[in-house]
């Protein structure tokens, strides 16, 4: 999990609450290794980059909430001074695509942008696997044959030392040696001396350099009233010149949820396995049907049968018009509970003009049936009434092994961030950042 906010939070746990009411819905599995009497402090976030993670353009880290292990905090405003806690510099996020971890993103600054804090920072791969133990290590004892001298090798055996009658290694003939210079008077004059060395003399025409002592008539003194210039670079410059940060929405840009917790909390995958693949296939189709009728256009009134005195003219109904087709269609099931059914999220807009989009999250039901669970509609025109719900992933926003769905929901000039939660036959809205403008 996240080895993130160590000494920041444990300092600032006394903030939150500590009281964590009981749910009557079960929450997942349960992990009675964490302890039970520290503050719980988890923040959930969203990193918007271009490019890919390993080689990161630009980049973002947008804040949606903490949980203080009561309720969920507004991540850009929670223990704001004025930055928020959860882009402080030092922080780390760990990056997760359907529960299971990606990578890492360290903080390393923070900016409020028209009212938006965002973090920027870089990229960390997932650490290496555990290297393989190596045969050295594998606890056999070797041992070393004495060298055959006519085996052919690579490193050069030196021939024997010859010594002298007393022990010493005599002089081998071939051996360099030093001698000293022959009319040389500083050396004799060393030897007579006793001293260890004798620096030679100088040479009276060789050159030199010297250092020219400045003048007083060049030693101005500075006017204490002259004025000075600073040069500042305004702020909104500053901004644009960072090399990491990413401003706007490009087409381009890609998303990935993150989470810093305060305690080591195991990560889990949310993607949910299917006993047999075809039941994805038929569940897929039930929600194509159900999106397909909501952006289909309504159908066109019947004609009033002509009646006459002598007979009623009745006119066979036309057919229906095929359902539109889904553009960006995606299909995806999790497994949000610990051994729990799947959750199902099905996207997609129509090419007609104005676009319709839709959203339907749906499980099955005790006969294998889609329960739509959530349905949501909306045009180009109407979506700053009735924003488009892009889904992120699925998320354990409160370190209980459960996982919520993560949305973006994106107007025509603005975007929010919401937590649902999928419990009960419904899929509940639990929480929503302010409104945010992307113009």
């Amino acid at each position: 999990m996240s080895r993130v906010w160590t000494g920041i939070l444990a300092s600032l746990g006394a903030a939150a609450a500590c009281a964590v009411p009981a749910h009557a819905q079960y929450v997942g599995h349960v992990d009675t290794s964490q302890p039970t009497n520290t503050n719980h402090l988890r923040a959930t976030a969203v990193l918007e980059y271009t490019g890919d993670l390993n080689t990161i353009k630009a980049s973002r880290l947008v804040p949606i909430a903490v949980w203080d292990g009561v309720q969920y905090q507004p991540g850009g405003l929670y223990l704001a001074q004025p930055a928020p806690l959860a882009v402080l510099s030092g922080t780390q996020y760990e990056l997760e695509s359907d529960g299971k971890s990606t990578g890492f993103f360290n903080v390393k600054d923070s900016e409020d942008l028209a009212g938006l804090w965002i973090g920027v920072g870089s990229f960390e791969g997932p650490p290496p696997p555990p290297a393989k133990r190596r045969a050295a290590d594998s606890g056999h004892a070797y041992t070393v044959s004495e060298v055959d001298p006519d085996k052919p090798h690579f490193a050069h055996r030196p021939p024997p030392e010859a010594t002298n009658p007393d022990g010493s290694a005599a002089d081998s003939p071939d051996h360099p040696t030093l001698h000293a210079r022959t009319g040389d008077s500083s050396a004799d004059n060393s030897s007579d001396s006793g001293s260890a060395s004798t620096q030679p003399a100088l040479d009276s025409d060789r050159p030199t350099f010297h250092r020219h002592a400045a003048s007083p008539a060049s030693q101005m003194a500075v006017d204490p009233d002259r004025p000075r210039l600073s040069h500042t670079t305004p702020e909104s410059q500053q901004k644009l010149a960072r090399p990491d940060a990413l401003f706007g929405l490009p087409a381009d840009m890609k998303q990935i949820a993150g989470v810093s917790d305060s305690n080591p909390v195991s990560t889990q995958s949310f993607t949910y396995s299917w006993a047999n693949p075809e039941d994805s296939a038929t569940m897929r189709s039930a929600l194509e049907t159900v999106a397909q009728q909501a952006v289909a256009p309504p159908a066109p009134p019947k004609p009033p049968a002509a009646k006459s005195a002598a007979h009623t003219t009745r006119h066979k109904p036309a057919p229906p018009p095929p359902p539109p087709a889904l553009d960006d269609e995606e299909f995806q099931a999790f497994g949000l509970t610990f051994g729990g059914g799947a959750t199902m999220v099905l996207t997609g807009h129509t090419s007609t003009t104005p676009q319709k989009y839709v959203t339907v999250i749906a499980q099955p039901d005790f006969y294998g049936k889609a329960q739509i669970l959530l349905k949501q509609v909306t045009t180009d025109d109407s979506l700053d009434v009735s924003p488009r719900m892009r889904l992120i992933d699925a998320v354990d926003t409160q370190g209980n092994s459960r996982g919520d769905l993560l949305f973006e929901l994106r107007g025509q000039t603005y975007r929010q961030f919401a937590i649902y939660r999928v419990a009960g036959g419904q899929a509940t809205q639990v929480f929503v950042t302010q409104p945010t403008s992307i113009n």
